[in-house]
């Protein structure tokens, strides 16, 4: 048995937020109406539970536990743990750190926190979080397996991918090369999960989130994704990803699954092979997943997605303009973009569509061509952002050499705030556009009477009273 007595844990809320701390997704619950379940916790808790390592998981979001009650639940347990490893996102990292605080003195524990924050500004990150022990920098699974294997967490220099206190000095060490191999990792431990916690905005459905890939060839400037994953480009085996899908539909009655990965259908052959296994097995289950436009264009593809049980994709769009875009390092072109929607709608797809306001350069115009954009597309759905320089990103270096922050805040740097301030824009200026864009695209008989038909009028009138509001008082 190894020597440690690890908690992982999903930090508590923050001033009664729930948030996402998954990969590259990091924003509230009222961004997308639902916090995803926390994949990379699933993860490692199944490779802890492989190698017999002594554990406790707690998703203090799901279970609507404090600092205090997570204290409480683990002495009930008595459990006491001399490790805490925890998922933490730019703008949560010192509110996370600060509530799990008093558990490291309680019980002399080393506080491990991983994600796009710590992988992409690992020595900033220990240099303003004192209270972080070690930092995993990149994909967070072997090198936590590494980090147990040393008994007194000391003398971690031959450990790669990690920021660790040696005395008062910080060190990184050398990167972990990325998994070549998802295969090998596990099946993420759901068992350990509330997962009737886990459900979608509106429908109330459950669901879970099943991983096909990781790395992002694209590299668009404000992504945190290359931060976790990098820029090659892997893949699990379509089986291997139904195989998974089977199983959890069996074990847990879910019928419908959040594909995670940067760009699901990426891979043409990929995605012909997952659909072809899913029909040929009868699953009837439900799947969305996020995509790029310009891999949508094979009408005969999307139509079998749809057979498949693909329900939603979500696209980034960005902006109207293609030289914003550009800007962004999105390399995405306007009729890539019409064509996928028009698919999408003509296939019975739902779309989902995300558009970014304030990027350097743009204008108040330029923002409401964007509105105007979104409402011209036969778009479902469509969030709007404030573009946010997440540190680590190429956006975030532009920011600061150009001397665009308005302030260097961390606990600001997500979507309730806009940072930046260029000769046109200001935070006023953006956060009204925003807010204007909302209520044009959802107060729009059109789209009402489509939600209707989408997901049922019950749904539809109980979550409007929850939702709703959310989506047209943003500002």
């Amino acid at each position: 048995m190894n020597a440690h007595a690890v908690l992982l844990t999903n930090p508590p809320r923050i001033q009664g937020f729930a948030w996402t701390r998954e990969g590259r997704c990091q924003e509230k619950e009222d961004t997308l109406g639902t916090v995803k379940p926390p994949l990379s916790l699933a993860l490692i808790a199944a490779l802890l539970r492989d190698n017999n390592i002594n554990f406790q998981l707690l998703d203090a979001i799901a279970l609507g536990l404090n600092g205090n009650e997570i204290y409480q639940r683990l002495m009930q347990l008595n459990f006491h743990p001399d490790v805490i490893i925890y998922g933490t996102t730019t703008a949560t990292i010192a509110a996370d750190t600060a509530s799990l605080s008093p558990l490291k003195e309680k019980f002399h524990a080393k506080l491990i926190a991983f994600g796009a924050h710590v992988s992409g500004v690992p020595q900033e990150t220990l240099e303003k979080v004192p209270d972080i022990d070690i930092g995993i920098i990149g994909e967070p699974e072997y090198t936590i397996l590494d980090l147990l294997s040393n008994d007194a967490l000391e003398n971690l220099d031959k450990v790669e991918g990690i920021v660790w206190r040696n005395g008062r000095e910080i060190v990184t060490t050398k990167r972990r090369p990325w998994i070549a191999d998802l295969d090998r990792l596990p099946q993420p431990a759901w068992d350990l999960f509330p997962l009737e916690k886990y459900v979608l905005p509106f429908s109330h459905e459950r669901y879970l989130m099943v991983e096909t890939s990781r790395g992002c060839p694209f590299a668009c400037d404000f992504c945190v994704a290359t931060l976790n994953h990098g820029k090659k480009f892997r893949e699990k085996k379509a089986e291997t990803v139904v195989d998974e899908i089977e199983r959890l539909k069996e074990k847990f009655q879910i019928k419908t699954f959040n594909l995670f990965g940067d760009t699901v259908t990426l891979n043409k052959k990929f995605v012909e092979t997952f659909c072809d296994e899913l029909i040929g097995r009868r699953l009837s289950i439900r799947w969305l997943a996020n995509t790029r436009a310009d891999t949508l264009y094979d009408q005969d593809l999307v139509k079998k997605m749809k057979e498949s049980g693909c329900w939603m994709l979500s696209i980034g769009i960005e902006s109207f303009s293609e030289k914003t875009r550009n800007a962004m390092q999105k390399k995405l072109e306007t009729d890539k973009i019409t064509r996928a929607i028009s698919l999408l709608r003509k296939t019975g797809i739902v779309s989902f569509g995300f558009f970014i306001y304030g990027y350097p350069g743009e204008t108040e115009e330029d923002m409401a061509e964007t509105t105007r954009f979104a409402l011209s597309l036969p778009l479902d759905y469509a969030n709007f952002y404030p573009a946010v320089p997440y540190p680590g990103t190429a956006f975030y270096d532009t920011c600061v050499r150009d001397g665009l922050l308005q302030y260097n805040s961390w606990d600001k740097m997500e979507y309730s705030y806009y940072v930046i301030k260029t000769q046109e824009l200001n935070e006023k200026t953006v956060k009204k556009a925003i807010s204007r864009a909302y209520r044009r695209f959802y107060l729009r008989p059109r789209f009402i009477f489509r939600h209707i038909k989408n997901i049922g009028i019950i749904p539809f009138l109980s979550g409007s009273v929850k939702y709703g509001l959310k989506f047209l008082l943003k500002s």
